[in-house]
């Protein structure tokens, strides 16, 4: 059974813990505050999930009661519940007329959404998870997508005091996260805002003190960003120069990848557009550049799409400083993303797909 570890740190974070079984895909059992009282949620390949063996039919049966889908009717005794070896709550609902199918299997996926998300609203909880396979017959419906849940419990939070352990000092400076699965999440105008805020990095202070949310909601969208991996705190140089790995990638082999996954988008759009996709994408980079690190005034775009650093940065790439080789990494997130979205306004999402489907197979979309 795993337990994160760390006072205070993300890593112990209900939203970011949860975040971090979606991420790896984990099926098995989450369980909140283990022992006497504990509750536990089904996770499969990292979406919560409704699991025959533990749902929890009577409390599904009171909330549904709580909610007003149905009142507590006198036939819906355990007489009716074992008529015609029905055994199963749900079933009976569904049999008996009180709910239709589809609106029964998605209410028992929103009340455990209902339940875990309860817990935003709450000081830290003990936190495991106990690893365990889940037959695809125990499944009563597919999961939910967990970034959208971990918004939709940011959103809900009323008493934020709780927050205040996890957020960054003063003077932290947050930087924003490009990663491939940003385009999927459900972001709303003020995790949009906050995000788009910080395409310059800036300190936490700065933040609150510019930010149009108020600092109330400023804090929340913050951490809400911050457990999707949208944005990063640098706690101490360390940090700065890992960004939580064991080393700095080679830079050369990094830009190698980088220029791989641009040149195919630029010919990926020429195939479907003619010669017009290279204005197409310089002007996306020009676009680009102006939020991007003073560093991308050293990159040149070639005609085939990819990018050549001038001579004098070419001789010493993997000289650069720690924090500038993080804003060239960061910087090729952000402009590969810039691309994909540029696919998209062009040529429609399904070209979008593809294309991220295609990048992905070649290696780590950056």
């Amino acid at each position: 059974m795993a337990e994160p570890s760390g006072k205070n740190n993300l890593s112990n974070f209900l939203p970011f813990y949860l975040f971090q079984l979606w991420e790896n895909q984990k099926t098995g059992r989450l369980i909140l505050n283990p022992g006497a009282y504990e509750k536990q949620f089904c996770l499969v390949k990292g979406e919560l999930t409704p699991v025959k063996k533990y749902f929890p039919e009577k409390d599904f049966l009171d909330w549904l009661q709580e909610i007003r889908k149905i009142e507590p009717p006198l036939r819906l005794n355990r007489q009716l519940l074992g008529a015609d070896n029905i055994s199963s709550i749900l079933a009976v609902l569904i049999e008996h007329g009180f709910l239709p199918v589809q609106e029964a299997l998605d209410l028992a996926r929103e009340f455990l959404a209902v339940r875990l998300t309860e817990y935003f609203n709450l000081p830290p909880v003990r936190l495991s998870f106990q690893e365990e396979e889940i037959p695809g017959q125990e499944i009563i419906v597919k999961g939910l997508f967990i970034p959208d849940l971990i918004l939709r419990g940011f959103r809900q939070i009323s008493r934020p005091e709780h927050l205040g352990s996890w957020l960054p000092a003063e003077k932290e400076i947050i930087f924003r996260q490009t990663p491939p699965y940003a385009r999927k999440i459900d972001l709303r105008s003020p995790e949009l805002y906050l995000w788009n805020q910080l395409q310059t990095p800036q300190s936490y202070g700065q933040l609150l003190k510019n930010s149009w949310l108020g600092p109330t909601e400023t804090k929340k969208t913050l951490l809400a960003l911050a457990c999707l991996k949208l944005v990063e705190f640098n706690v101490n140089q360390a940090a700065l120069e890992n960004n939580g790995r064991p080393g700095v990638p080679d830079l050369e082999k990094s830009l190698l990848a980088f220029n791989e996954k641009s040149a195919f988008i630029c010919r990926y759009i020429a195939k479907q557009l003619g010669p017009v996709a290279f204005s197409l994408i310089e002007k996306c980079y020009r676009e680009a550049q102006e939020y991007l690190d003073p560093i991308f005034r050293n990159l040149e775009i070639k005609p085939d799409g990819s990018f050549e650093p001038r001579a004098m940065l070419k001789m010493s790439l993997n000289d650069l400083s720690p924090e500038d080789k993080k804003n060239l990494l960061r910087g090729f997130d952000e402009i590969l993303a810039a691309e994909l979205l540029l696919v998209k306004k062009n040529l429609g999402n399904q070209h979008e797909a593809t294309v991220a489907g295609i990048l992905a197979r070649t290696g780590e979309l950056l």
